[in-house]
């Protein structure tokens, strides 16, 4: 009941020693099978970055078939994500379109994320939630997150327009697309775990990707979840991210065409 507590008070938790089937086993394995055919047999998910060499294209490709890997879908729908889920309160927890891998190599910069909330990109329910699973340790010297603890319950930020792409109804809004209208001067918490932990935040609360500082590539899936007892959610009929965008979603607070109006007129959503 305690965990309910803190995770509803600051909109994430990290839940220790989490997998109890040898889940994240499995798809550490399936991860370097895939390497290996991909990359060559030097591939290790362990190794050191130096240990083999990985082109541009090789790093593409990989990178483009991670989230097909059948133990990341077998991970996305056990049951222990949907009874921890239940526990941290989503009724009816359903997958979101975008269950995915990542992998951020040392010293790179360029694929981090700024301060965000996943809710403008990938919609959902108000109490949709982030699954964050560290196949390493993570903390600030091999690159985490950070998080603004509490930032989940003001609901949906000031945000902008910073590309050109046309505002439609079926036209899905990136982070290239999107950002935060107004600087992030809060304080932030670093989140730290182990491999085998597992962090969970509401997809409302504002974070952000730390740099890997380290001589490994680090290594973590994403599962995302929504609500689909919500009954906004469903008044909506259900919105991600991949079918339409936030232009054209209700959150409490946030009128969709009062935010399509100012848009067209070169201002800020509130």
């Amino acid at each position: 009941m305690k965990d309910v507590e803190f995770f509803e008070e600051h909109g994430y938790i990290v839940l220790r020693d989490f997998w109890p089937s040898g889940e994240l086993d499995a798809l550490q394995a399936q991860l370097d099978e895939l390497g290996k055919l991909v990359v060559g047999p030097g591939f290790s998910s362990t190794a050191q970055a130096a240990a083999y060499a990985m082109t541009a294209e090789q790093q593409s490709l990989l990178y483009d078939r991670l989230k097909y890997l059948p133990a990341l879908s077998c991970m996305s729908g056990s049951e222990a994500i949907r009874s921890m889920c239940r526990r941290l309160g989503l009724q009816h927890p359903s997958l979101m379109g975008c269950c995915n891998m990542r992998l951020d190599k040392p010293q790179d910069s360029k694929h981090l994320f700024a301060w965000h909330q996943d809710s403008v990109y990938l919609l959902g329910s108000v109490n949709a939630v982030t699954v964050w699973v560290p196949l390493h340790d993570v903390n600030l010297y091999r690159g985490t997150i950070q998080v603004i603890a509490g930032s989940h319950r003001r609901g949906l930020a000031p945000f902008k327009r910073i590309s050109d792409k046309v505002i439609a109804p079926y036209v899905p809004m990136l982070q290239r697309d999107i950002s935060l209208a107004d600087e992030v001067t809060e304080a932030p918490v670093t989140i730290e775990a182990q491999r085998g932990d597992l962090v969970v935040f509401k997809q409302m609360l504002l974070h952000r990707s730390t740099p890997n500082n380290s001589d490994q590539i680090r290594w973590t899936a994403q599962l995302r979840i929504t609500d689909l007892a919500d009954p906004e959610h469903r008044r909506q009929r259900f919105p991600t991210g991949d079918k339409t965008n936030i232009f054209y979603v209700d959150y409490p607070g946030h009128d969709s065409a009062a935010r399509r109006t100012q848009e067209q007129h070169g201002a800020s959503i509130a």
